[in-house]
């Protein structure tokens, strides 16, 4: 493996460093192509700011059917990988296709400003954002997920966008979910049932920490404390 100051040097003039594409780079720099090249799965616990740490999933290129995970933290103006874990369980769901990095034209930076749009049109204020990008199991293009939370820590919306085109694919507030607070009235026709059904499911296909304990996944429980 090579050095995190070197990967420090090598990265260090790159436009938006806290940005995205960029990690695919560092985990093969450090981990070799055979890793990179099977990352499943980027995560940021929530910050105000852009994210100073992701966790990288990715297929074990010695074991079939394991999971390796890198953390990467900011030090020295560079992203700094180092190993957190691997083995089967470390994802409660793996998402089934290797993201590709060189469809993503949009960085975090650049969907944040698309949820503030959005948000505002919903009449949502958010603080913080916890990310992750997967590929969509059917086209397999790149796709942010975006948890949104207020001063509190709760949070209040939930927006998928495309990484490629920035196309809003999902969203979901938290002042349009009352099916699912508690004491709200339940849906009283069919298809309001329906609709409750899908958001549900489009949530859920972003839980794929579970139960995992780590920070990230937590969040992505709460719309169904309920259920």
């Amino acid at each position: 493996m090579k050095h995190t100051l070197l990967l420090s040097l090598l990265l260090a003039n790159a436009p938006l460093l806290h940005a995205n594409p960029e990690i695919a780079t560092v985990i093969d720099q450090e981990y070799g192509a055979a890793t990179s090249e099977g990352i499943l799965l980027l995560q940021s616990p929530a910050s105000a700011g852009e994210p100073d740490q992701w966790s990288v999933y990715a297929r074990d290129p010695f074991r079939q059917g394991e999971l390796v995970r890198v953390v990467l933290g900011m030090q020295n103006k560079g992203w700094a990988p180092k190993p957190g874990g691997a083995g089967t369980k470390l994802l409660s769901r793996v998402p089934p296709q290797a993201i590709a990095f060189n469809r993503i034209n949009l960085r975090s930076a650049e969907v944040r400003k698309i949820a503030q749009q959005n948000a505002a049109l919903a009449r949502v204020n958010f603080v913080t954002v916890a990310y992750q990008l997967a590929a969509n199991a059917t086209t397999g293009a790149p796709e942010w997920g975006l948890a949104l939370n207020d001063t509190n820590g709760a949070e209040v919306g939930f927006i998928v966008i495309s990484a490629e085109t920035g196309a809003v694919i999902h969203q979901q507030w938290s002042n349009g979910l009352s099916s699912n607070t508690p004491g709200a009235p339940v849906s009283e026709t069919a298809g309001e049932r329906a609709a409750d059904n899908v958001k549900k499911s489009a949530r859920r296909a972003w839980e794929w920490t579970g139960d995992t304990g780590l920070e990230v996944g937590r969040f992505f429980k709460r719309l169904f404390k309920n259920n």
